[in-house]
């Protein structure tokens, strides 16, 4: 069988299978459309077999991506692209479509799902041929490093096909990020390179999408190229018509060009009766990349004034992006961002008089869901998954970095300069990153794998000076093992044993963990020996030597993906390397830096994103403060995707989002967003929640008197009523059903639990119970005490001995311990299935049934769900019941001394067992007559929660 015979065939199997909707895409009719396919073409091609065609379309579609969910404001917005869609000529979209699918080798389902996504935005968008005058104003937001660029970069292509005259994309505040992103919409959206030219033109020399044979698009001019930002005197001498051609700007967020970049453009309107110059048939799009940096106007309006009176003055970016979009009469701004708080919680209210509107999204907010394939922080720190079969424990890559501080001090000076050797740590990252790129090269020679660019990043610190310092330390470390490896003596031999043993003891195992999950498919490489690795590590090591870049203000490095030659390369620096820019093949991540808001701390996560093939050599070396803060704010974030799925099926509009961020609407929320000082009032609704303790207490005095808690429970209902074995849905363990709420609450009332635990506050819970019980709401409980698979340690319960349930602490090695006194936080306490306890059986079929309703309106790939979400669970139980599940974690990983006596108890075989970690959740079901409960934090709590509302300026590099 030739390859051209597979590819006929799957060309026409594909075509077949995007008919199919996507929900019905199971393998089924994969095989299906494989038999049929080969009826078609086994007289034509009868090289090639039904089954051959059957593994190739499996293939291409095991990836699959959930619908984006939106919020609009239809009283600003008039549907027109379904009455147009067909009249539209597609030319730059159908460009970037093939170059994704031919070139780029993305799989159909995901060009599928990006198509969808930029439809349903530019959907959202004023028709650019409406009549009069409007204004859009919207935010589309999904993970870091999930694909936002390439949706805007979709969506820029069929906004010019639809009509849009101007589009200008803002950038972050450096030149690299501007320059990175100029270099990709050439390749993607213009199809030739703007270092030599400004528009095509019939003696252009074609790249990217400029190479399809394909139909030429509507021409396009770019007022910049990858070498210069926008400048007005190198458009004189080649006058422009904005009226001949499209126009596209990529423009750093700089207050001098954008300004310079508004009078260029204000030349080409009309005056206004107001003496004002505005373009009134030109219709503008801005496309804000990274929309809470820089843009959100952060002074504070002047006491008993607000930020629509005539003396405020907003900050510098602030004000230019909002003049620009009042020099036009038909405009569109659309919001980028990972992180949005900052973006939700600007006023819907402002109007100032010379700057008009503020940039609140008014008209829409879009949430994208990242396809399959995407390995994100939920992944990473194995935080909850609804639609997991098991509990996802954290990926095992993570390090946690604890010998820091000698070297570079916390509260460092701007000059300082690491002396000394490299901490342990960084010389482990740096045999790490050897060891990964030689991995993959391995794997290129072995099996023909496709070579790709290798990167490391190290970001210790926002100083350039000492960024620089760091980068020599590093470089002349790896010129020292460059140079011994080829050595016969003592040194050399102790390199390479070095390497050698870590091969061992921490690449064989953490791969060995990752094949064995079943939710990484396709994400872990082939298997290679140390003996390959060796092969590839020499030239390895020159790269790295050659490859240590310093990405700052300072130093003239500039990191370079577009050679067909993979790159090596080790990036220092800070910003920089924060804010959008994208790092190639990262593998190994060496961070430090600390940040004082958690918009910019997910910002600089770039170690999220797509590592198929090979997720097994990737590493993550931090503190464990770092891992507890990344773990904080990926909840937040999570809490603000359900919330916009909750406002779009109960059809809110995009003010209420910011409503209810302020006001506690069904989540944890904030009611002051500006300067939070000593203590404020929080409110939280936990109807149709689940809270959960993720942090349990583990000092010997809490274990014993939780434990204690937990045997009273026990004998409290051990007279209940038995729960019947077709209600606990496989589940094994202890189950009472009929408890009365006061058992609960007692059960409840002075448990020991981490402050950290803030929506499982027991005295808070407490408080939600009997509020509802006297509403005539969850007056009776199902209690589980729930078993587990622990190897060693087992719990005495009701007469029956069962295994204790076993959870790995997120912010640990995995041969360290956590130290007696601190806290032992994990991912996800409940495991999948659990909710369900105590649900009827008809109910618990009406809440499947509507689980796989979500699935299906969510566009989603894969297999239909075989359990109802916990989230329609809740939904489903009866107001009137609630579940309280109690997981007793092995605490072996808790470091105890040998004896302590406190901690252990005689099981009822004679043996001794440890006392469990006693971790709770409630499954509460939703309720029409909750009320938000008000409570009070101090100062410690504030300063997590500064961080959901980046109401400050941007913590900027030195500068």
């Amino acid at each position: 069988m030739s390859s051209d015979d597979l590819k006929f065939a799957l060309d026409i199997a594909e075509a077949m299978v995007m008919r199919i909707d996507r929900s019905s895409r199971t393998r089924e009719s994969l095989l299906k459309v494989a038999e049929e396919v080969y009826g078609i073409v086994r007289l034509v091609r009868p090289g090639v077999t039904a089954d051959e065609i059957a593994r190739a379309l499996e293939e291409r579609f095991n990836v699959w991506a959930p619908r984006e969910v939106w919020v609009l404001d239809p009283d600003k917005h008039n549907q027109w692209l379904g009455m147009r869609e067909n009249d539209i000529e597609w030319r730059y979209w159908d460009r970037y479509k093939n170059w994704l699918l031919h070139r780029k080798g993305w799989k159909p389902a995901t060009v599928e799902t990006l198509s969808d996504s930029t439809n349903t935005v530019l959907s959202l968008m004023e028709d650019p041929e409406r009549p009069g005058s409007w204004l859009t104003r919207g935010l589309t937001y999904g993970q870091v490093q999930s694909g936002k660029t390439a949706n805007y970069t979709g969506l820029v292509c069929k906004a010019v096909d639809a009509g849009y005259r101007v589009v200008i994309v803002l950038t972050g505040a450096h030149e690299s990020l501007r320059h990175q992103t100029q270099a990709r919409l050439d390749l993607e959206f213009l199809g030739f390179d703007t270092r030599f030219m400004r528009e095509r033109t019939a003696g252009s020399t074609h790249i990217g999408v400029g190479n399809l044979d394909m139909k030429e698009p509507l021409l396009c001019m770019s007022m910049t190229t990858q070498n210069k930002d926008f400048n007005a005197n190198t458009l004189e001498s080649t006058p422009v018509d904005p009226r001949r051609v499209r126009l596209l700007a990529v423009v750093k967020k700089n207050a001098r060009i954008l300004e310079n970049l508004r009078l260029w453009l204000q030349g080409h309107g009309t005056e206004q009766p107001d003496g004002k110059k505005v373009i009134t048939d030109l219709p503008l799009l801005i496309i804000d990349d990274e929309a809470d940096y820089a843009s959100v106007d952060t002074k504070k309006p002047r006491r008993g004034r607000t930020a629509s009176d005539p003396d405020h003055d907003p900050t510098a970016i602030n004000r230019c992006i909002r003049e620009i979009l009042g020099t036009f009469k038909k405009r569109a701004y659309v919001a980028y961002t990972a992180t949005p708080f900052a973006n939700i919680f600007i006023s819907n209210d402002t109007d100032h008089p010379n700057h008009g509107d503020d940039l609140f999204p008014s008209s829409f907010i879009v949430a994208l869901n990242p396809p399959s394939n995407y390995c994100g922080p939920e992944t990473v720190f194995g935080l909850n998954d609804p639609a997991a079969d098991e509990v996802r424990e954290p990926l095992p890559v993570i390090r946690i970095v604890e010998d820091e501080s000698a070297w570079l001090p916390d509260d460092h000076t701007k000059d300082h300069k690491p002396v000394g050797r490299l901490p342990g740590s960084l010389v482990e990252a740096v045999d790490a990153f050897v060891l990964s790129t030689a991995t993959r090269k391995a794997r290129t020679a072995e099996y023909g794998v496709e070579p790709g660019h290798n990167t490391m990043l190290v970001h210790v610190t926002r100083y350039r000076t000492t960024q620089v310092a760091v980068a020599d330390q590093i470089r002349s470390h790896l010129r020292e093992m460059d140079n011994l490896w080829g050595d016969h003596g003592a040194a050399g031999q102790h390199l390479r044993g070095r390497l050698r043993e870590l091969w061992k003891r921490d690449h064989v195992s953490t791969y060995e963990s990752l094949r064995e999950r079943s939710d990484l498919s396709g994400l872990v490489g082939e298997p290679v020996d140390f003996d390959q690795v060796l092969v590839q590590i020499p030239g390895v090591l020159e790269d790295c030597v050659k490859g240590v870049k310093t990405i700052n203000g300072l130093a003239a490095d500039v990191l370079e993906y577009e050679s067909s030659t993979p790159a090596t390369v080790i990036a220092v620096g800070g910003d920089k390397l924060s804010r959008g820019l994208t790092l190639e093949g990262l593998t190994v991540s060496y961070y430090l830096r600390a940040s004082r808001t958690y918009d910019t701390l997910m910002q600089m996560g770039r170690w999220f994103g797509y590592r198929n093939g090979y997720l097994d050599v990737t590493r993550l070396y931090t503190t464990k403060n770092l891992v507890n803060s990344f773990v904080h704010v990926t909840r937040a974030n999570r809490e603000l995707m359900d919330l916009v799925s909750f406002l779009a099926e109960t059809n809110k509009r995009p003010a209420d989002v910011g409503l209810g961020v302020l006001d506690g609407y069904e989540k944890l929320q904030v009611t002051a967003t500006a300067k939070m000082r000593g203590s404020t009032v929080i409110s939280l609704s936990s109807a149709g929640q689940r809270p959960e303790t993720l942090f349990m207490r583990t000092s010997r005095h809490d274990i014993a008197e939780n434990y204690a808690r937990l045997e009273r429970l026990v004998e409290d209902i051990e007279d209940c009523d038995q729960l019947a074995p077709e209600l606990r849905y496989g589940s094994t363990g202890f189950f009472r059903t009929g408890v009365p709420a006061r058992v609960v609450t007692e059960f409840l009332d002075g448990f020991s639990v981490s402050g950290r635990n803030l929506q499982a506050s027991p005295s808070l819970l407490k408080q939600y119970i009997e509020n509802q019980v006297a509403r005539g709401e969850l007056t009776s409980w199902t209690v589980a005490v729930t078993a587990g698979a622990s190897p060693n340690q087992r719990l005495d319960v009701g007469g029956d001995t069962f295994r204790q349930v076993t959870r790995n602490p997120l912010d640990v090695n995995p041969d360290d311990q956590v130290p007696e006194g601190t806290d032992f936080p994990v991912g996800v306490l409940v495991s999948p299935g659990h909710e369900a306890i105590g649900i009827p059986l008809a109910v618990h079929k009406q809440a499947l049934e509507a689980t796989r309703l979500d699935f299906r309106k969510s566009g989603g790939g894969g297999k239909e769900p075989v359990r109802p979400s916990g989230r329609q669970l809740r939904r489903h139980r009866d107001a009137r019941e609630g579940l309280l599940l109690i997981y007793p974690v092995d605490a072996t990983q808790v470091a105890y001394p040998d004896g302590l006596t406190e901690v252990t108890r005689i099981g009822a075989d004679g043996t001794t067992q440890r006392l469990p970690l006693v971790g709770y959740a409630l499954s509460l079901p939703t309720s029409g007559s909750a009320k938000s409960t008000k409570y009070r934090v101090n100062e410690i709590y504030l300063k997590e929660l500064r961080g959901m509302v980046a109401d400050v300026t941007d913590e900027a590099e030195e500068a």
